[in-house]
């Protein structure tokens, strides 16, 4: 249970460095007023984790040991973020700029939303083979967790806020640590379905 936990968070957390900050740009701008930011930010994320549990509900019908080769989805993932993070820094800049952009967009709840939803072509690629490779029960578990998370990461967005200096620090960190967090859940994925077994006898 600690380990399918564990995998639920950062899961979650890999896929959602990026948006943390996007959602610190929304909580800046709404000054008072969070309570749509907070809506919007739980209502994206929610549709988001809807669309993966029924893409993965598709996918259940595949052979076990094939659902696993889903686990390639976070592993390429986790390459574009690492050269998005270690190559050239166009990449990174033009981000940024987007992720500006963005959030200069409003603060009304379906704003933050639909950028949460625009967002969150990692939280699917990583979310459906996580979800198909495990029990509905357990899929009730990542659920919770992921529920829990949005709640969490809100919180913390209104909190660093409050101690601008504090995003350096994990700007810098966090999105290095992003590539790493994302094989390692692939990688994950892969091996608890047999699924290099299934395809190559190993």
């Amino acid at each position: 249970m600690l380990s399918l936990v564990a995998l639920a968070i950062g899961a979650f957390a890999a896929t959602n460095i990026d948006n943390l900050f996007v959602l610190l740009a929304f909580v800046a701008e709404a000054h008072g007023s969070k309570r749509r930011v907070i809506v919007g930010q739980y209502a994206g994320s929610l549709a988001l984790i809807a669309v993966a549990i029924g893409l993965a509900e598709m996918l259940r019908s595949l052979p076990h040991g094939y659902v696993g080769v889903l686990g390639v989805l976070p592993i390429a993932v986790g390459l574009a973020k690492a050269w998005a993070r270690f190559g050239p820094r166009r990449a990174s800049e033009a981000d940024s700029a987007d992720a500006s952009r963005l959030a200069q967009a409003g603060s009304s709840w379906w704003t933050v939303a639909g950028v949460a939803i625009a967002n969150g072509s990692d939280n699917i690629a990583v979310y459906v083979p996580l979800y198909a490779g495990h029990s509905r029960i357990d899929c009730v578990t990542i659920s919770l967790v992921f529920v829990a998370m949005i709640g969490i990461w809100c919180a913390g967005a209104v909190w660093l806020v409050n101690h601008p200096l504090l995003g350096a620090p994990i700007r810098r960190y966090g999105t290095a640590l992003l590539p790493l967090v994302l094989l390692v859940i692939g990688v994950s994925v892969i091996m608890q379905n047999d699924t290099l077994r299934v395809l190559f006898g190993i």
